[in-house]
């Protein structure tokens, strides 16, 4: 078995190919030993036993280069019946009831549980954790949701917003507020296994407040608050932001308490001729897209780096916000 029948080209042609990694591999394997390699070396580099190799090469030139893949059947047996499979998934697919009346998402710790108890059957966390693949399930973050939450006024925004679309003289427009400090938070990053990666701070507690507007058209424009986030601070970048889009607006907003102070609704009794107001059920902060502006700056500005001083921060900030796009689209969060 030498692989006289094939030249390099043909199986570096096959590897470019081959969309199955484990037929890329073996391919690869074969053509080290094309080069000159022997079994045993190329064994030794892909971890196998050098019979492995030999049966690679046989298999190729009793069967082809395009016929590597693994073989259906190979692999570990699952103990579990098909039945049993199944009515796994459908468990799967529905969250796990707490003692509080709430629901939580489930952890492979609770399908062995689950397995044990219903069918008799005990699996390693490794062992569940594939048989969870192959049902087709794969491990996604859970969304935080509060429990203050009433879903049923959630709905009532929802279609009083569907209304509100009916009258197109008014921009749609979200507010939000959110503070950025001079030291960044702890977050992750690519590094070597085992490395401690080190990202330097000033240990200084200062901080910018940010009252940011994010409109159906994509567009988003902030505005410095102060030292404060209060009613002065929220009425002067509503103005500064009327001045800057020039249109009526009908705008949604959270609860905090500036929002409904008593002045700010006198002023909004004041400018009813251009501004009309929505406030977001409580608990809702996943309804809100500017939200979304916030993570999104975090992520790839002010978790990653901390700033000398609150003037350096704000210039990174407004250069960051004038280069980059959200993409984001206001109607997935509000559902119309």
């Amino acid at each position: 078995m030498s692989l006289e029948m094939f030249t390099t080209s043909e199986i570096a042609k096959a590897i470019c190919h081959s969309r199955d990694k484990n037929e890329q591999l073996r391919l690869q394997a074969l053509l080290l030993v094309k080069n000159g390699l022997s079994p045993a070396k190329v064994a030794k580099d892909f971890s196998v036993h050098r019979s492995t190799v030999h049966r690679w090469m046989k298999r190729a030139e009793e069967e082809g280069l395009y016929n590597l893949k693994c073989k259906p059947g190979r692999g570990v047996k699952s103990f579990l019946s098909t039945e049993q499979l199944s009515e796994l998934k459908k468990a799967l697919s529905k969250p796990i009831q707490t003692e509080d009346g709430f629901s939580r998402g489930w952890q492979t710790k609770d399908a062995i549980q689950f397995v044990r108890e219903k069918f008799g059957i005990s699996y390693s966390e490794s062992r569940m954790r594939q048989i969870i693949k192959n049902l087709g399930l794969s491990k996604i973050v859970c969304r935080p949701q509060s429990k203050r939450r009433n879903q049923a006024l959630t709905n009532e925004f929802i279609a009083e917003i569907k209304k509100k679309l009916l009258n197109p003289n008014h921009l749609f427009v979200t507010q939000d507020e959110s503070g950025f400090c001079v030291d960044s938070n702890r977050s992750k990053c690519w590094a070597i296994k085992g490395s401690k990666p080190i990202k330097f701070t000033s240990g200084s507690k200062a901080r910018i407040n940010i009252g940011g507007f994010y409109t159906e058209n994509g567009d988003f424009y902030w505005y410095d608050l102060g030292v404060k986030q209060n009613t002065e601070s929220y009425l002067k970048s509503l103005l500064s932001f009327k001045r800057d889009i020039g249109r009526k607006i009908f705008l949604r907003i959270d609860r905090a308490t500036w929002h409904r102070s008593k002045k700010t609704k006198e002023f909004y009794q004041n400018n009813k001729q251009w501004l009309q107001t929505m406030f977001f059920p409580s608990a809702t902060p996943d309804r809100n897209p500017t939200e979304y502006c916030w993570k999104i700056t975090r992520e790839d500005l002010t978790s990653i780096k901390s700033f000398k001083n609150t003037k350096i921060l704000k210039e990174e900030l407004h250069e960051y916000w004038d280069k980059h796009t959200f993409t984001h689209k206001m109607s997935h969060y509000l559902k119309w």
